[in-house]
């Protein structure tokens, strides 16, 4: 009976020490990885990104004239042109005119086709052109949002910055810091 107890006491040892060299790396391993959580969390910064764009001091000035070309283009181009009485318009109309020029000869066009996949393919280059058009007022918007984001990034230590609507929890919102930092050094 004794050899029996001590065969068992070896064999749980065995077993004790290979799950030993099992767990004992694998709990090592959950610890520094707990830790590098609890430091990751303190350096991931959250933004609102729509957020800090709408506060941009040029997205007021873009968004103006996005919605004037639009209304122009629906309120027929070329009337727009020479029919516009107030002065405001009127400047944004003469600062714009080639591209509400460009887009009443497609307008001209789309009306005066009669085969109606030309007629498809007109408008379609219409609104890539608007699109186009869009994205090149906004483009340095985004990109000046984007390198205030960089900016607060390094000047708080963090090592990322995910959108805010991502996370669930964890993590420092740096919006309203990207923000007043925009406020101070973006071009208008």
């Amino acid at each position: 009976m004794k050899l029996k107890t001590f065969l068992e006491l070896k064999w749980l040892a065995g077993l004790g020490s290979a799950l030993g060299r099992i767990l004992l790396p694998g709990f090592a391993a959950v610890f520094v990885l707990a830790c590098g959580i609890a430091y990751a969390a303190d350096s991931v910064g959250l933004v609102d990104s729509q957020k800090i764009m709408f506060q941009h001091p040029g997205f007021d000035e873009a968004s103006k004239i996005i919605i004037f070309l639009s209304r122009a283009l629906e309120g027929g181009a070329p009337q727009i042109l020479t029919s516009e009485r107030d002065p405001e318009r009127r400047e944004m109309i003469m600062k714009f005119s080639t591209q509400v020029t460009e887009f009443a000869q497609l307008d001209r066009a789309i009306a005066a086709e009669n085969d109606i996949e030309k007629k498809t393919g007109l408008w379609e280059e219409r609104q890539n052109k608007l699109s186009e058009f869009e994205v090149g007022l906004m483009r340095p918007i985004m990109e000046e949002c984007r390198q205030a984001i960089q900016t607060v990034m390094t000047l708080k230590q963090m090592t990322v910055v995910i959108e805010l609507d991502s996370v669930y929890y964890g993590g420092t919102d740096i919006t309203e810091e990207v923000i007043q930092h925009l406020r101070r050094t973006a071009r208008r």
